[in-house]
């Protein structure tokens, strides 16, 4: 079996507790990018807080997790997108919070966030205090 179709059917597969067993032994920083990069956010967020909680995430993937999760509708601030989502308020704040607080390892994966130069420029003008990386990536 590939990569790919070992991905997919991780992914797919409807079994909880098995998903978080198998992420939870992953030691590969970059199999664990390609689950993130993989992932449909229509499922939630069990499966990415386990990838953000395995000790092998680098900072790269956390960052992937935190704009695939709308970082940017975060980072803007805007109240009314966050009212009634508890559950996506609560990943994306421990997340930032991990990142901010450099809880991630930078080595192997790479992030850019995919942002205009004008957002990039919104975002550090609200967000004076937010370290570079953040908004340009690893």
């Amino acid at each position: 079996m590939s990569s790919t179709e070992w991905n997919t059917e991780l992914l797919e597969n409807e079994n909880p507790t098995y998903v978080k067993q198998v992420i939870s032994r992953i030691e590969n920083p970059e199999l664990l990018h390609a689950i993130a990069l993989n992932y449909n956010w229509d499922n939630g967020f069990e499966l990415p807080n386990w990838l953000a909680e395995n000790r092998y995430c680098e900072f790269g993937t956390a960052l992937l997790l935190f704009y695939r999760s709308d970082g940017y509708v975060f980072l803007n601030s805007n109240k009314e997108m966050t009212t009634g989502k508890t559950e996506w308020f609560g990943f994306i704040s421990d997340l930032f919070n991990k990142l901010m607080k450099n809880h991630f390892n930078i080595s192997k994966v790479s992030y850019q966030p995919e942002l205009s130069r004008v957002q990039k420029y919104k975002l550090k003008r609200a967000n004076p205090n937010i370290p570079e990386v953040i908004f340009e990536g690893v």
